[in-house]
This record gives C-alpha cells, sequence and structure tokens, in this order.
C-alpha cells in the first residue's frame, strides 16, 4: 500500500510543478507552432510578489518581457542578439497617446515608467521590420 502511495505521488509531481504554469505557444505566418513555452510563477527572495515573463519569437528572436504587471521597471530581453538589429520601443497609454520610444542598442532593455500613473499600456516593439504588441499593466 505504501508503495503505491509514492507511486501515485512520483506520477502527480510534474503536474504539482505546472499546475500554476501557463503554456504558450508561438506561431509562424503560415500558422506552423514555431515554440512552445511553460511560464511559471515563481516567488522572488527579496520580496513577495509574483513574477511572470512572457515570450514570444519575433525576426527569429526570442523576445521575453517581464515583469508583468509591473510596479514601474520593466525589462525586455532579447536572445540572439545582433549588432546589426534593429529594435525600436515605444510605449503608448490607454488612450492611444506615445509616452516613450526608445531605440535598443544590445539585448537587454530596461524601461523606467515609474513616474507614469496606474494603469493599461501598450508596448509596440519594431524588431527588424516585425512588429508585436503587448499589454503591460503598470500598478
Amino acid at each position: 500500500m505504501r508503495k503505491r502511495l509514492i507511486m501515485q505521488l512520483i506520477a502527480a509531481v510534474p503536474f504539482i510543478a505546472f499546475s500554476q504554469g501557463k503554456v504558450k505557444y508561438s506561431y509562424d505566418n503560415a500558422g506552423n507552432r514555431v515554440k512552445r513555452e511553460i511560464v511559471v510563477n515563481t516567488k522572488s527572495v527579496l520580496d513577495d510578489s509574483v513574477s511572470e515573463y512572457y515570450s514570444e519569437m519575433l525576426s527569429e528572436k526570442d523576445i521575453r518581457i517581464y515583469p508583468n504587471p509591473t510596479r514601474g521597471h520593466l525589462k525586455v530581453e532579447i536572445t540572439g542578439w545582433d549588432n546589426a538589429d534593429q529594435c525600436q520601443l515605444r510605449l503608448y497609454n490607454s488612450v492611444g497617446q506615445q509616452v516613450l520610444s526608445t531605440w535598443a542598442g544590445s539585448s537587454y532593455i530596461e524601461l523606467d515608467i515609474s513616474s507614469r500613473p496606474d494603469g493599461l499600456y501598450i508596448l509596440h516593439i519594431t524588431l527588424n521590420g516585425e512588429e508585436t504588441s503587448w499589454k503591460i499593466i503598470k500598478k
């Protein structure tokens, strides 16, 4: 009986480990799935807030954005960055006004929106001619 209980517990570990996560998929223009990613909620050691990251493939680069929601410092990472890459980030408020615009000069960009009011923003990223938009929540 004890052995059976242990075996059931071992079988349940993957479900328990990812029960608070999300599975995200990315697709190319033809509708083919090109990426599957599991995003897991984690607790930060420095503070008790829950942080998540979101990612998407764009122009054959992986773009990762975190934390969202943010308290004011939004991080954007681009894996596979090449110095020839051209990336522009534009942030719009909820009424469509552009409140920030910058060019990425490296694979890591930190946007400081701490002086902006709390609310919903749209981050528009253009990387090598391809575009994507992200909902950003500032709280």
